[in-house]
Order: C-alpha cells, then structure tokens, then sequence
C-alpha cells in the first residue's frame, strides 16, 4: 500500500506551488488505495505559528484533500530525533564537533578565496571527540563513490559525495536539524513514496543517507519541477504565488483550482476538464512532465469560468451570496441574471461587481457619453416600438433584428449605446438578453431617463 505525506513549514500560507505538491501527493496515493498523510515540520519555533497551522488545514479543507490521520507535528518528536542521533553517534555514523563559530567563519572565507564550495571539512571527523554539552553532531557522510536513487519522475539521479559535508544532524542547543528529523519521521510514519518540490533534491540524497544508516527502508521520491512565473522566472506573489485562501476570497471555485493545479505539468490525453473523483481513479506519476510548468492567471480564470458555468443558477447565487453577500434571490428573474452574467465571468467576485446594474438604476444620460444628434432619433424610434411588444426573449429578439434591418443598421450602432444606458458599462451580456431580464418596465425607464434632457 503506497503511503504519502505532505510535509509544509507553518511558517507562512499555502502558496500555489505547495498545494500543487499536496495534491500530487494526495491524488498520487488514493489512485493507489493507499494513504495521505500529513505533517507539520515546525522545529523553527521563532517563525512556526499556530495561525499558519490553522491557514494551512482551511486551505486543505477548502481543496478538499483530507489527511488519512491526525496531523503529525515534528516539533513533538524532539526527544524521540535527539535519541537516534546519539544511536547513530554510538554506532559510528555520527560525531561530536565543537568547532566554534569564528573557526567556522574562517574555514568558509578561506574557501571561498580559494574558489572552492563553503562546506565543513571535516576537522573534527576522525578525532573520537566525546560529546558534551554545547557540541553538535555531525552525520559522517560516505567520502567515496555517489549517492543516487530513481526518481519516478526525473530518471536516474546521482551526485559525487565529494560535494556533500558532514551535515550538522544535532545543534549545539539539543535541537535535531531538518534534514534528520524528516528522515526519521519519514521512516516512523512508514512513508513508501516521498512526492516534492526539485528544490529538494539535495536533501532527498542527504535523507537517503541517514535512512540507511539507521537500516531503514528507502522510500520512492518523486520531485516536482518547480512552477514558473508568466515571466519565466520563478513563481512570486506578483504572478501567482499567494495563499490559497485568497483564490477563495477572490471568487475561485476550489474544483477549477484543482484542475488548474492538477494540469499544472500533468496530462491525460487531450483532455483538460477533471473532476476530483476522476484524479483519483487515473492519476500516475508517469504522466508528470519532467519539465518546470508556467503559472498563468488566464488559463485559471479560463477553467473557473468553465466551473462557473457547470453550477445551476441556484448554486451561483449561493455561492456569490457566500462571497460577497450579493443575494439575487431579492431581483426578478435573478436566476436568469446570475446565469448570464456568468457566461463572462471568470470568479464569483466579477460576478458580484457586474452585477450592480441588476440592483441599481444607471441613470445614463446619452448626452453624457454620445454627441451624435441622430443617436437620440434613433433610440427614441427604438423605445416607441418597443412599446408596442410582448416581452418574451424570442419576441425581443426578432423585434431587434427587425429594428436593425429595417434601418440598414449594424448591430454596433444600436448596440453600443443602448449597453452603456441599461447597465452604465461598455462591456455588457446580451442587448435581448438585458432587455428581458430587467423587463419592460425597468427597461424603458432607463431608455427614456437617458433621452430626456
């Protein structure tokens, strides 16, 4: 049974790139039928916070990815990580260094005058120092051949040794680095296929290392190409990079953000429309791109628009009311306007801006924005035959095509206008459409406030 775990630092938000590597993980496991697990890595107790911990599970939830248990918080494993870095400091894998910092210091500028990589030299490796307090310890990392695994996404992955130091495992205050307390508790949580970022590469070879010091068993490891920014360079706020729970706020369905992510350097033939329950049945590592993917804000907002039209317009108005209190239960017809309004829409939140028009009068005078004289003649023959109609949509319709033959007109000429004086915008959904939805009354009011000077 395939057993995966997502691993954030509650020192910040869920960005997009960190959901993108839970989802995998998550997706990756059920379409397995194993397990999604979920840990917590928050040794830096100065930028660890409880609010973070709390973003990030909303942030989950709200994506709807659900840890298969309880989380696991690294922070309450300290004495379990300190005891096995002595067991390996007993066993030889390990040893107490009590260099100090201005030696430290000294070692890297040397180095770097040289031209060689800033690393630990190993001063203190062969010494047989017994520990005391206020030393660290050190894994004895291999001096010869490579380190190397297969990745299931990347192939054949292998580094010399030689660019590896004797990475600190214990500090000198007692507390266990990164590097070793994500190996044991990969190894404690019975971890079969660790799936992250590139970025991790360097430390899925030191991990590999210490597992087999302890003689545990080598996970799987799947790393992620990292997500690119619209300019190519990597991901930042600016072009996407922002908690996800700001994609809630901002009127993003989670199941097009899903889709979104999921796209996000993943295929399945020529389809590009998922449900959640579909990802768990077909997702396969073998299918990830071993190349880095670009963010792009149009084509998410192209699968929300997608996602916004698949809802009823009894799920819009639900969905619009729960984000911005908008409630189109309270106009006529708000059905029908919800449901127009979302064939443009790419977020619940431009639903709700677009909206006002349906709620509020424009009060547009033609003046104000058409100088052209023949432009209130034309409108006002307009609004004295429109009268004259039942307004059913299909009625509407013809009467307009009719108007616009009748006065070798093209659509524009009428359309224009008459757009900014039933809704107050240039950019609006259908004239017949309007015209139905707000109806006869409303809409030759504002026809005739606009003509009246």
């Amino acid at each position: 049974m395939e057993i995966t775990r997502f691993a954030p630092s509650p020192t910040g938000n869920l960005h997009l790139g960190g959901a993108r590597t839970a989802l995998f993980s998550y997706l990756f496991a059920k379409a397995n039928n194993g397990k999604f697990l979920l840990r917590f890595e928050d040794t830096d107790q100065e930028r660890s916070k409880e609010e973070y911990v709390k973003s990030i599970l909303n942030s989950l939830d709200w994506m709807k990815i659900k840890p298969d248990s309880d989380p696991v918080y690294q922070s309450h494993k300290t004495l379990q990580h300190k005891e096995l870095a002595f067991e390996l400091y007993e066993k030889g894998f390990a040893y107490a260094c009590d260099c100090s910092e201005i030696a430290l210091s000294k070692m890297r500028e040397e180095q770097i005058i040289k031209k060689q990589k800033p690393m630990y030299d190993g001063f203190n490796r062969d010494k047989g120092i017994d520990f005391s307090e206020g030393m660290v310890l050190r894994f004895k990392f291999p001096l010869d051949g490579e380190s190397r695994f297969k990745d299931l996404i990347l192939g054949d992955i292998s580094v010399s040794n030689k660019e590896f130091d004797d990475f600190i495992i214990l500090r000198s205050d007692g507390s266990p680095t990164y590097n070793f307390s994500a190996a044991v508790d990969d190894m404690d949580m019975g971890i079969t296929t660790v799936i992250r970022g590139d970025d991790h590469i360097t430390n899925t070879l030191k991990q590999i290392n210490v597992l087999d010091a302890l003689s545990a068993k080598i996970p799987n490891y799947a790393h992620l190409p990292m997500v690119l920014g619209e300019s190519g360079k990597r991901l930042s706020k600016r072009d996407g990079a922002e908690d996800i729970l700001d994609y809630k706020k901002n009127g993003y369905l989670n199941d097009a953000l899903i889709n979104y992510l999921v796209r996000l350097g993943w295929s399945y033939g020529e389809e590009e429309i998922f449900s959640l329950s579909e990802l768990v049945k077909i997702f396969n590592l073998a299918d990830v791109n071993s190349s880095p993917s670009r963010y792009s804000r149009d084509l998410l907002d192209w699968y929300n628009n997608k996602y916004l039209n698949f809802l009823t317009s009894d799920e819009l108005m639900l969905k619009v009311k729960e984000n911005s209190g908008v409630d189109f239960n309270k106009i006529d017809k708000g059905n029908l306007a919800i449901s127009l309004l979302a064939k443009g829409a790419n977020s619940l939140s431009q639903i709700n801006e677009e909206s006002t028009y349906f709620f509020e009068e424009p009060l547009i005078k033609l003046g104000s924005f058409n100088k052209d004289p023949s432009k209130k003649a034309l409108l006002l023959d307009f609004v004295s035959q429109l009268k004259k109609i039942d307004f059913d949509k299909k009625t509407i319709e013809e009467f307009i095509k009719n108007f616009l033959k009748s006065n070798n007109l093209k659509f524009p000429e009428l359309g224009k206008p008459l757009r900014v004086i039933l809704t107050g915008k240039e950019n609006a959904p259908s004239i017949s459409e309007l015209l139905f939805i707000l109806g006869k009354e409303t809409s030759l009011k504002r026809i005739e406030y606009s003509l009246n000077d």
